[in-house]
């Protein structure tokens, strides 16, 4: 750049006024003779700039348009905020930069000055810089380079209403051509996936592009760099696993750089995961110690890179492509066919039994023509079955387990030995039961219909590439592979074409915080991951189940350890703890309204005897509709204390049920009529049976309920309700672990019922009567 104290960037030349009245065709000056003055907006929801003229240098102006949300100008205005930024390209491997050159606000702060703001009173207004940007040490301005201007709007009132706080950003070169390149890593649209609207700095700044041109490194601490950042604050929180990288760093068409953590490897972001590398000393690095990141990609190749990042679910995907357990068909019979189960006398005329045929078909969808139990590359294979419609009819419904990694215990249904029915043509015919017919609430369940979904592991060779006898595998977990979690339903005939139930939540809505992959055009999200973030594999839980992590006693004194030291695993991007979910619907054969709440929940949080107790067990109820949405909102009884492992950060508003939810399927309507959720509430005050030098349940009676059988009920619209709104937010500065006794009350002054027994159910709630679709969108504040 010539040595010039002025340079004018011609950015747009806008004429865009609204006229009323007679023009004589020429410009002039806003109110000269012959123009008419615009239209001026007595009222903005939102504001917009357009950007008309800016130069740089010693003394450096800004000409810009304010609009409202019809395109009207807005004059009066009186606060804005200006950041300029400059893109410096990287040297000897460091990645392209941001540097800040000015952040001034209007009116002045304490924390940024304010330069010459003029009204031209027709919309439009003049800005000087306070600084000298030509003299800025840490970028030389050129013609060249990428520029970058924040307008930030907002914070003040037009007409009647406040409106709310924008950033407008214009990136541009100062010889006004067309900008080469500039670097966009995430987008808003990367961020809002998982978050709702970006705001932070008391709000005023609410676009990640904003974020990158001010937390520059000659602005802010090494650690407050936008790069290291937001690396920071999302290790370890984000329900996504870490090594999927491309949940943030995807290609949504604007980020032009969103593939540069896998092409500009650099020692400063790098190290914000791999703390225990030094890249200075060389300690834990293989390459020794490193002054710059000129040598990184030598060794760290873009293919290196992607496949030890994305081995969690992209290596997870093309190994699990290798086979396919496949249901062909399921159906209900009235009486068992197979020889064990009339011999089991258990068949009655209010029960029923669960065909179901499958098939092992190869990745190019062939019968392997081979018996399922008879395989020997299954480390487990099991089919999870419930019949009853909507409510499901069972607690935990049944489990078809023809190769399992469970122990056996002392419900030998849980874990029974599979009765094949026949086997002809590769399909493999189980039959399972008995499941009742005939539900308390329901009533005849004939006409219903139940659904299925498998759960298997095989076992490959250590390359990924062919399947593996797993006795023959060195490492089950490691060289292993999840298969797809398909959910089916089905009724007395047969399969069913078409989905009975609605469509609350979909694959991409969960994926899209909790990670996804893509399988065809069907996306399945990676919540396994995150469940296992809470509940690592035990061998002592409810009925031999890997539900609960509370099966550690690090004393021995026969007392179990408090839940809150009990989350051993963090998040993490290991492909063996990785299985693709249907959306996690599947999840309702187990987590149902007939399932009461186990004591592992409770442990030392809550029991008999508090004045909350039958409030803690709703609202840590495994009902899948009241589960969901009393973790998410830190709800549930194990969950927000101070410092507590299980505590989930949500990162989006609690109240945007549209974020999870498909459509309006939020409508209380949809819970009227809907069966009660189940309670046992005699549970046990201590637990001795883990042997401490075989960690495995030996008392008989496990450490859960007494009898695992429901004596009292709950209403199903309160106890979904609840599971929001039950307790107080963090910032109310009341103790989270309360149940709000005011929201309990109303509650039960409109039908809701809490710990009832069977025959004081009435299932006479009115909730919907006031918060019909139209007012749960209004209080949630939903369009």
């Amino acid at each position: 750049m010539t040595n010039q104290n002025y340079k004018l960037a011609m950015l747009a030349t806008v004429v865009a006024a609204a006229l009323s009245g007679c023009s004589d065709g020429k410009d002039g000056a806003p109110g000269a003779p012959g123009e008419s003055a615009p239209i001026l907006a007595g009222s903005a929801t939102e504001l917009n700039v357009e950007v008309e003229q800016i130069a740089l240098g010693q003394d450096s102006t800004l000409t810009f348009r304010v609009t409202n949300e019809e395109d009207l100008a807005v004059a009066g205005l009186d606060k804005f905020g200006f950041i300029l930024s400059g893109l410096e390209p990287g040297q000897e491997g460091d990645a392209n930069s941001w540097k800040l050159l000015s952040s001034e606000t209007c009116p002045a702060s304490r924390y940024s000055q304010c330069g010459e703001l003029v009204d031209n009173k027709d919309g439009t207004y003049r800005y000087r810089f306070e600084k000298d940007l030509s003299a800025a040490d840490a970028f030389e301005l050129t013609d060249s380079k990428t520029l970058r201007l924040v307008v930030r709007t907002g914070g003040e009132s037009v007409g009647a209403s406040e409106v709310p706080y924008a950033n407008a950003i214009h990136d541009f070169r100062l010889d006004g051509a067309e900008i080469e390149y500039s670097k966009n890593v995430v987008t808003a649209e990367n961020c809002t996936s998982c978050h709702d609207d970006l705001a932070f700095h008391g709000g005023k700044y609410t676009e990640v592009e904003t974020c990158v041109a001010c937390h520059a490194d000659n602005k802010v601490s090494e650690d407050a760099v936008f790069p290291i950042l937001a690396h920071e604050v999302h290790i370890g929180v984000i329900s996504a696993p870490v090594g999927g990288c491309d949940n943030c760093h995807s290609d949504t068409g604007l980020a032009q750089d969103f593939a540069n953590w896998k092409t500009v490897p650099t020692a400063e972001t790098c190290s914000v995961c791999h703390q225990d590398v030094n890249f200075e000393s060389g300690e834990n690095h293989i390459g020794g110690a490193r002054e710059d990141n000129s040598t990184c990609a030598m060794c760290h190749s873009e293919s290196d890179i992607e496949m030890k990042h994305l081995s969690t679910y992209q290596g997870q995907t093309s190994r699990r492509e290798n086979l396919h357990l496949t249901v062909v068909d399921a159906r209900m019979v009235d009486a068992p066919q197979a020889q064990e189960n009339i011999d089991s006398g258990r068949d009655t005329d209010k029960t029923g039994y669960v065909q179901l045929t499958v098939d092992i078909l190869d990745k190019d969808g062939q019968s392997l023509n081979l018996q399922l139990d008879k395989a020997d590359f299954f480390y487990y294979s099991e089919f999870y079955i419930n019949w009853g419609g909507q409510d499901m009819g069972m607690q935990r419904g049944k489990i078809l387990r023809v190769f399992t990694n469970k122990e056996e215990t002392l419900d030998s249904d849980y874990v029974a030995k599979p009765v094949l029915l026949s086997f002809a043509d590769g399909q493999s015919t189980y039959e399972i039961g008995p499941f009742d017919l005939e539900d308390t609430f329901e009533g005849d369940l004939n006409d219903s219909y139940g659904m299925v979904t498998p759960r298997i592991w095989f076992c490959m060779d250590a390359k990924g590439e062919k399947i593996e006898s797993c006795s023959e595998t060195s490492s089950v977990w490691g060289q292993g592979a999840a298969g797809y979690n398909w959910l089916h339903f089905f009724d007395k005939q047969g399969m069913l074409d078409e989905r009975p139930r609605r469509q609350v939540v979909t694959n991409e809505k969960c994926g899209s915080c909790h990670g996804m992959t893509e399988r065809e055009s069907d996306g399945m999200a990676q919540m396994t991951l995150n469940c296992r973030s809470c509940h690592p594999v035990t061998k002592t839980d409810f009925f031999g189940t890997t539900c609960a992590s509370g099966s550690v006693d690090s004393d021995g004194d026969g007392q179990l350890d408090e839940q809150v030291m009990l989350k051993s695993i963090a998040p993490r991007g290991e492909r063996d703890w990785t299985t693709a979910s249907n959306a996690a619907e599947e999840c309702v054969a187990c987590h149902n309204a007939n399932n009461p709440p186990t004591q592992v929940i409770r442990d030392s949080h809550t029991k008999q005897g508090d004045a909350d107790y039958i409030e803690q067990l709703t609202m840590s109820h495994p009902d899948h509709k009241v589960w969901i949405h009393a973790m998410h909102a830190n709800n549930r009884a194990n969950q927000g204390g101070e410092g507590w492992v299980r505590n989930v950060e949500y990162s989006a508003d609690l109240a945007n049920c549209v974020k999870c939810h498909e459509g309006d399927s939020f409508d209380a309507k949809y819970l009227v009529g809907r069966k009660p959720l189940a309670l046992d509430l005699d549970y046990m005050d201590t637990y001795d049976g883990l042997d401490p030098a075989n960690p495995q349940d030996v008392s008989g009676n496990k450490r859960f309920a007494i009898d695992a059988e429901a004596d009292a009920y709950v209403s199903p619209t309160a106890a979904v309700c609840l599971s929001c709104h039950g307790k107080r937010a963090p910032e109310a500065g009341e103790d989270r672990r309360q149940v709000r006794a005011d929201v309990v009350a109303h509650m039960k002054q409109n039908g809701a019922q809490f710990g009832v027994t069977e025959g004081e159910y009435t299932g006479e709630e009115s909730c919907s009567v006031c918060h019909d679709l139209s007012n749960l969108k209004q209080v949630h504040g939903l369009k």
